[in-house]
Formats: structure tokens, C-alpha cells, sequence
């Protein structure tokens, strides 16, 4: 029985590393950040926070990807 809460606690301590690893990035160019309220479905939530956790990464830095990414193509359409 043990060994089965030590595998949980290891597995659990990794995972709080990635997630403190990932929030402990700064802010690109170190622009102040601010909250945001979304209203999303549910399978909306559920496919960001997957592409999230397999990127090792926040919710949060996939909108800024993707922000990013449409500005740049906003630029050279202009």
C-alpha cells in the first residue's frame, strides 16, 4: 500500500515542478499581465487544457500563441 502513495506523491511532486516551471516564465517582454473572463463550450475547455498539459504548458500561453499569430498575419495582409 505504500508503494502505491509513494508512486502518487512522486508522479504528484513532478507535475507541480512542470506546472511551477511554466508559471514561473516570465511574461514576453515582460508586459503586465491581466485577467480575462471566457465563456467557452465545454469540449472548447476540455481540447485547450489537453493541448495544454501535452505542451506542457498554460492556457494562457496557447492564447498568446495564437494572438500573436494573427497579428503577424493582419501585418502582412496590411
Amino acid at each position: 500500500m505504500a508503494n502505491m502513495f509513494e508512486k502518487y506523491a512522486a508522479d504528484r511532486e513532478a507535475e507541480q515542478r512542470k506546472i511551477e516551471k511554466t508559471v514561473a516564465e516570465p511574461a514576453a517582454d515582460d508586459e503586465k499581465r491581466t485577467t480575462l473572463s471566457l465563456s467557452l463550450t465545454v469540449s472548447d475547455k476540455k481540447a485547450l487544457k489537453m493541448m495544454a498539459a501535452e505542451r506542457e504548458t498554460t492556457i494562457a500561453a496557447i492564447i498568446h500563441e495564437w494572438v500573436q499569430e494573427h497579428l503577424e498575419v493582419e501585418r502582412v495582409s496590411e
